[in-house]
């Protein structure tokens, strides 16, 4: 089963581009440490590889400070042409507006485009599984301006009966039990801790509403 984490820099966590064809094995992923990154991905491998050796195919095609547009732009080269059986797509904390950020794509084209990628997605590619992830904001300033954001892609899992992953509740929780830099190296982006309490719900979801285990 290959599985495509397509998206921000939340899947990124500073991968090494190209790394995950070098010296592959034919059929077989080359399980190289550097192409997952150092998040969430790379521990949602780890898990599915230990789970089942040589049945799971896992390719991170996150890059950090990409907005919806990049995505759409991109999906042929990195989704599509790898013809997946699951994709999970996880985009917005760069397109919310913010202070000194003029590149924001708005609400209305952002849910307009997502709705595009999903429908050309399964039109290209009959029978793939697609997971939708929310954003999050482990901070409060952001709070209200990433919920649109949240609240679209929620919609947008429900339209097209799609699971979905919410990890702001756990964030929470995370936050409340070990504190912000202890979960989120620079207020955001996810360290050890942070990124296995993503995994973990990512792994949940997928278990649950996917593989059905």
């Amino acid at each position: 089963m290959k599985i495509i984490f397509f998206g921000d820099s939340i899947f990124d966590a500073k991968r090494v581009r190209g790394c995950d064809d070098a010296g592959r094995v034919p059929e077989e992923p080359s399980r190289e440490p550097g192409a997952y990154g150092s998040g969430l991905v790379f521990m949602v491998a780890t898990q599915l590889y230990c789970d089942k050796p040589n049945y799971y195919e896992v390719l991170n095609r996150g890059i950090g400070g990409d907005r919806l547009p990049q995505l759409y732009a991109r999906i042929n080269l990195d989704v599509w042409r790898e013809n997946p059986d699951v994709v999970t797509i996880m985009v917005g904390a760069n397109d919310m507006p913010r202070k000194n950020n003029p590149n924001t794509t708005d609400i209305e084209r952002w849910g307009r485009l997502y709705r595009m990628m999903i429908e050309e997605t399964l039109e290209r590619l009959p029978g793939v599984k697609i997971m939708l992830c929310e954003t999050y904001a482990p901070k409060d300033v952001y709070r209200e301006l990433v919920k649109p954001y949240v609240e679209e892609t929620r919609r947008i899992a429900k339209e097209f009966s799609l699971p979905c992953v919410s990890f702001q509740d756990k964030v929470d929780e995370a936050l409340e039990k070990y504190g912000l830099y202890t979960c989120f190296y620079d207020g955001g982006h996810p360290n050890l801790v942070g990124s296995k309490v993503l995994a973990d719900e990512w792994l949940r979801v997928f278990r649950e509403e996917v593989v059905k285990e």
